[in-house]
Parts: structure tokens; C-alpha cells; sequence
């Protein structure tokens, strides 16, 4: 596995280890939008295509893993949000943590690809709006956080 990879893992172990409500999810996504933002930060380097294909599926599978412990651990002490985006029908009980783990991934992933292009954070914020949707205390709307003025 290449150092960025690991780094990126044992970074985020130690900070998703100490998300317990909406208000830590919120510095947890704010300080991982900025590093995807940073162009040659060990986050952005390991979502980068490379040639270490198997590396790079290790370290989405774990991260994965830690985002969906996480976001079980928020869904068992009764901190996930009751969002204004999600259904009627929708309950806590009815979210899967691990789909929403890979949707988190995923609008990393893609919304970093996105944000860097266009050198404005706001798609990547936009994608995390979604996924984090079901923890609707996550989202930031301020200026600084969605990338507009």
C-alpha cells in the first residue's frame, strides 16, 4: 500500500474514532473537503487514478468500513438528524449504513474529481449535501463551506 494510502487511512481511523454527533461529522466533512482541495494532499493524491489499483480498492474498502461504523455509531446514540430532504417515510431505522457509507465515498470521490476542475469546492460540497442528507446537522451552507461568495 503506498504511503499516501496509509496515511489517508490512519488519519481518517483517528478522526472518524472521534465523530459522536452532527457538530463533529460537520469539522470531520469540512476538514476532508479541504484536503481534497489541497491538490497534492495525501487524500487527493490517493483518489487520483494510479497504477496501484489494488492499493487504492483496499483503502476505499476500509475507509468505507470506518464511515459506515461511524455513521452506525451517530444512528445508535440517536445523533443522525431527521433531514427536511429525506421522505416522511423515512426513519432512522431504514438507513443503511454502508449504502450511505459508499454514497459518502462516491461523492468524495466524484465531487473532488468535480471541485478540482472547476477549482470551486462547491460540487463536491453539493454531492456531500446529499449523501450526508440522512445527518442533516453535517451539511454547510455558509459561503466558505459551499464555495460561493
Amino acid at each position: 500500500m503506498t504511503t499516501h494510502f496509509a496515511e489517508v487511512l490512519a488519519r481518517e481511523s483517528a478522526s472518524l474514532s472521534r465523530v459522536t454527533d452532527q457538530a463533529e461529522l460537520a469539522g470531520w466533512r469540512r476538514r476532508v473537503v479541504k484536503e481534497l482541495m489541497t491538490p497534492q494532499s495525501p487524500y487527493a493524491l490517493a483518489l487520483r487514478q494510479s497504477g496501484d489499483v489494488p492499493g487504492r480498492a483496499d483503502l476505499l474498502d476500509r475507509w468505507c468500513e470506518l464511515i459506515a461504523e461511524t455513521l452506525d455509531r451517530l444512528l445508535q446514540s440517536g445523533a443522525a438528524g431527521d433531514s427536511p430532504c429525506s421522505s416522511a417515510h423515512t426513519s432512522r431505522a431504514d438507513i443503511d449504513v454502508r449504502k450511505t457509507a459508499v454514497l459518502v465515498l462516491a461523492a468524495l470521490h466524484g465531487g473532488s474529481t468535480l471541485s478540482q476542475i472547476a477549482r470551486d469546492p462547491w460540487p463536491l460540497n453539493v454531492a456531500l449535501d446529499i449523501a450526508l442528507a440522512p445527518f442533516a446537522g453535517a451539511e454547510d451552507d455558509s459561503p466558505a463551506g459551499t464555495g460561493s461568495e
